[in-house]
């Protein structure tokens, strides 16, 4: 079976979507293809028996008008809301808050001022590694309290080994004098430190949902179909070879945007010896999704809170009732947990009720968790959660997007298909850059 389009987009989770939509305005006919059976990638919602859950901990917080008031369109008039920020990190028994307090950020950064940092900068050189960075930014004590351990267990790697940009992205110049005035005026606009944010009412897979029906035709969107082969001419990627329920199809086009994983794009081309070699580098996080329905007393405080601590299987825990009540049935207050791993690894290959078991046991420890019942739970496995920013990485990354570039009908888009750490608002910025690009290129 052979297919003919305008504009081939690989991926139908938020930048595929999104991409999508802006190319419906240009007028092109367009095809998706998703490799998973369900739309919405890691912006999905997860509908189990009475309950739904995020796949993680996703907030909503701008810095484009125009973007907001887009989501907040798509979304409709009041299912928006908006929240005041709480969050901390439990380790050791107790407490801190995150982003740090006037309490915490005097007990934590004030030592700093009187001690050195991990070096001095001078003018014109740049901090390598993220313990480099904090350390020149914060002091090692902020350093020490709450990224030493928590990177570890979330990234794999110690702080030595991670590169700074995945602080220069995330923090951006927040620095030591800028922490303690965000303490009294939040100004920095640093969105790692961002005292407020907006969520959709029946949860983050909404805006994928308006997204995907802002589209006209069903037929516009292929789950479960797995990419194979792609052909290339002159330049030009003019053809992708797929699979879906077993019939292989060949789908034809002009233009194609990919926000799928970078390396498992790269595989697809088979005549790049290059480019094979240098996508080997890439490398990536991956992240099991435990959703357990809880019966306690209350619920946390928090909005999420995060667990460092290396005895401690999970590193974060939402608590769902504090972000929507829609969410949560009456009578539970179930959480949603993260474990960071690698695809393969021992826990990803644990049946899902030993996970869920080794999570709940592991819960009922923790003293803000007592007096805790478990009725039921779901495990979900995601192998391309996170882009891993290893110190070096770009080394790699630069020659894959070099060898891809060579393709001059070829758009890459998105925190997958960039290999970038993008939060949701620079996705969407993200695929309205990669569709204008498109339609602006000749077919």
């Amino acid at each position: 079976m052979e297919i003919n389009t305008d504009i081939v987009i690989l991926g139908a989770g938020l930048s595929g979507l999104a991409a999508a939509n802006r190319l419906k305005e240009g007028g092109k006919k367009i095809f998706i293809l998703e490799k998973a059976e369900r739309e919405g990638g890691l912006a999905a919602t997860v509908s189990y028996k009475d309950f739904k859950f995020d796949l993680g901990g996703h907030r909503l917080y701008f810095k484009d008008a125009a973007v907001k008031g887009r989501v907040e369109r798509l979304l409709g008039a009041g299912r928006t809301l908006y929240h005041k920020r709480k969050s901390s990190i439990y380790t050791r028994g107790r407490f801190l808050q995150y982003p740090p307090t006037l309490l915490n950020g005097i007990f934590y950064a004030l030592p700093t001022l009187r001690f050195k940092t991990y070096g001095a900068r001078k003018a014109d050189e740049k901090a390598a590694s993220l313990k480099d960075w904090l350390g020149r930014n914060f002091g090692p004590r902020i350093h020490d309290a709450y990224f030493k351990d928590y990177s570890l267990k979330a990234w794999g790697l110690p702080t030595e080994e991670i590169s700074s940009i995945w602080a220069e992205r995330r923090i951006g110049g927040l620095d030591l004098k800028k922490l303690f005035f965000d303490i009294f005026l939040p100004i920095s606009g640093a969105k790692e430190n961002a005292g407020h944010f907006l969520y959709p009412e029946d949860g983050i897979g909404s805006l994928t949902c308006a997204l995907r029906k802002n589209l006209r035709d069903r037929e516009e969107i292929l789950t479960g179909a797995v990419p194979l082969k792609l052909t290339a001419e002159g330049g030009r990627l003019t053809a992708l070879e797929f699979e879906q329920n077993g019939r292989r199809c060949t789908l034809k086009f002009k233009q194609l945007i990919s926000t799928i994983p970078l390396k498992e794009f790269s595989a697809l081309i088979r005549d790049n010896p290059e480019l094979a070699g240098a996508a080997r580098g890439l490398r990536y996080r991956s992240l099991i999704i435990v959703f357990l329905a809880l019966k306690r007393r209350a619920p946390l405080k928090d909005h999420w809170v995060y667990f460092q601590d290396p005895d401690v299987p999970f590193s974060r825990a939402s608590e769902l009732v504090n972000w929507s009540r829609s969410l949560v049935p009456e009578g539970f207050f179930p959480v949603t947990l993260e474990i960071f791993c690698q695809e393969g690894d021992g826990i990803w290959r644990k049946p899902d009720a030993d996970i869920a078991a080794t999570v709940f046991n592991a819960l009922s420890a923790i003293k803000i968790f007592n007096g805790t019942e478990l009725s039921d739970f779901k495990v979900e496995r995601l192998p391309f959660a996170y882009p891993l920013l290893y110190l070096g990485y770009e080394k790699s990354l630069n020659t894959v997007t070099g060898a891809l570039g060579r393709y001059a009908n070829l758009e890459l888009c998105g925190r997958s298909g960039a290999h970038s750490y993008y939060d949701m608002e620079e996705c969407l910025l993200d695929s309205d850059r990669a569709a204008a690009s498109a339609i602006g290129k000749p077919g």
